[in-house]
């Protein structure tokens, strides 16, 4: 209880006793908890949609499919699964698809589909691809300090887990640290919450700002301890997308000789082009003394392909200790650089080719446009829709708004009906979108859409969304226990592994 608020102590009391009664045999509780979740099931399976009229393959087809079966099957999937992206509908999720961008990176991933970065001596223009790919991204984000160096991943959380690895590695070598912790604000990515979960670090949470949604100053320096191995800080924040006081928890990192992580998977290549472009950007990379990693993710806004990431470090040591090296095993000396052993090296070829292709004039022009219309949406709710509640201040590509008038997850539900794939928040209730290339020169229509239904939801505050809709589900979630949340988390997996 020692850095718990009364809010969080509640919780996890509630949690515990919800766990009791769930592993408690009494006949109409277990009925009742198996009833609910069944009738959850039923509702997220209604949430997918399903083409009834495929076939349904649960084992090997007995003859194998002819070419222009698969090619026919996957061509006639994707022509209306694009539909919604490419329409500028969707928060996030695809953050270039220009045709011509894409079509580069279609040839470079079919040269290299059959390449695997763990044999550079196979493969050496992979290596060169990996080691640039790196570079540059370093050189973007390295502040002019001499040192910095990093490594490939397959995506955001790869780099949270791969940061937090080094730092515990590091620390434990250094300072003996056994027992390490992290201390996070509550914004922080669910990725640094899955890291301390594998590798078995307490994860310390504490508020932010409830005016700013930036990481709370005070509330992080009260929570470290001798244990603390690393600070974690955002740039932006996902949910709010608010770039933390960088620079104030870089001093407090040295003053307690503690690393300090900044997740910069959104805005690494944003950022720093919005810089150069004269937007008021506060420091937030390796040129702040105290910075310890970074994470960038180069299959977001450096408009790749899915699937690959940057974890970036002050210097070397701390990049060793990221590292798996086992020199006994019986099939040879094995070491490599993150989780996975056998990579695909087309994903690396096409980032490397999408990047080079960008180029800082690519990027920049891209950066210009999406600044604009995250910053034009946010100005226009805040003089035009007083029922929005805005919360943080856009400077970067994320709009994030509530309301303290009506259930905002109705706002978000209607706006699901005319196309729309928003992004629903919780703690506080909210709905964000991130600002894409897909969205220049489109977003009136979002807020043409937007402002159509707080007009509607306005006229009748009360109401609340559907509860078996994605919006419903975020407002239940709001008044479970975390452990019955989890339950519904579990079978909403199970239902997407569901052939």
């Amino acid at each position: 209880l020692r850095k718990a608020t009364p809010k969080r102590v509640a919780s996890d009391v509630v949690e515990y006793l919800w766990n009791m009664l769930r592993t408690t045999y009494v006949p109409f509780v277990s009925e009742a908890i198996a009833k609910e979740l069944a009738k959850n099931e039923k509702a997220i399976e209604d949430m997918f949609e399903r083409d009834e009229s495929a076939e349904r393959l649960i084992a090997l087809p007995k003859k194998g499919k002819t070419d222009k079966e698969i090619m026919r099957f996957m061509s006639d999937c994707v022509a209306k699964e694009d539909e919604k992206w490419q329409s500028g509908k969707v928060s996030g999720a695809v953050y270039n698809g220009e045709p011509d961008h894409v079509a580069v990176m279609n040839h470079a991933y079919a040269c290299y589909t059959l390449s695997n970065p763990l044999h550079p001596d196979i493969w050496p223009s992979l290596r060169k691809f990996e080691a640039e790919i790196v570079a540059m991204t370093c050189d973007l984000l390295g502040g002019g300090r001499d040192g910095v160096c990093g490594a490939i991943t397959s995506g955001g959380t790869e780099s949270i887990i791969l940061g937090a690895k080094a730092h515990r590695e590091y620390y434990r070598r250094q300072r003996g640290i056994t027992e390490p912790e992290i201390v996070v604000a509550e914004s922080a990515h669910a990725g640094i919450d899955k890291a301390c979960n594998i590798l078995g670090i307490k994860l310390v949470k504490v508020p932010v700002d409830r005016t700013t949604f930036k990481a709370d100053l005070r509330a992080m320096r009260a929570a470290i301890t001798s244990n603390t191995i690393m600070l974690y800080s955002s740039a932006p924040s996902f949910p709010q997308g608010v770039i933390d006081d960088i620079p104030a928890l870089a001093k407090l990192a040295k003053a307690f000789d503690c690393g300090l992580h900044v997740d910069c998977c959104l805005g690494g290549f944003v950022l720093p082009f919005a810089r150069k472009l004269g937007y008021s950007i506060p420091d937030f990379d390796f040129a702040v003394d105290g910075v310890t990693s970074m994470s960038a993710d180069t299959h977001k806004y450096g408009y790749a392909v899915k699937g690959t990431s940057v974890v970036m470090f002050a210097r070397k040591e701390l990049r060793h200790a990221m590292y798996f090296t086992f020199p006994d095993w019986t099939g040879g000396l094995y070491s490599t650089p993150t989780i996975a052993g056998s990579r695909p090296g087309a994903l690396s070829a096409a980032t490397w080719a999408s990047m080079v292709r960008m180029g800082e004039d690519g990027y920049m022009t891209r950066t210009k446009h999406i600044m604009d219309a995250t910053r034009a949406i946010y100005n226009h709710i805040q003089e035009n829709m007083p029922g929005l509640k805005l919360l943080g201040n856009a400077e970067a590509m994320i709009v994030c708004f509530g309301s303290d008038l009506f259930n905002i997850y109705r706002v978000d539900e209607l706006m699901g009906k005319k196309g729309w794939s928003l992004n629903g928040l919780q703690n506080p209730p909210s709905v964000h979108l991130c600002v894409t290339v897909r969205h220049i020169g489109r977003y009136q229509q979002f807020l043409d859409d937007l402002q159509e239904c707080v007009d509607i939801v306005s006229a009748d505050p009360t109401a609340k969304p559907d509860p078996d809709s994605k919006a419903g589900v975020y407002g239940a979630a709001a008044s479970l226990p975390k452990g019955a949340v989890g339950d519904s988390l579990n079978v909403y997996m199970d239902v997407v592994l569901r052939p």
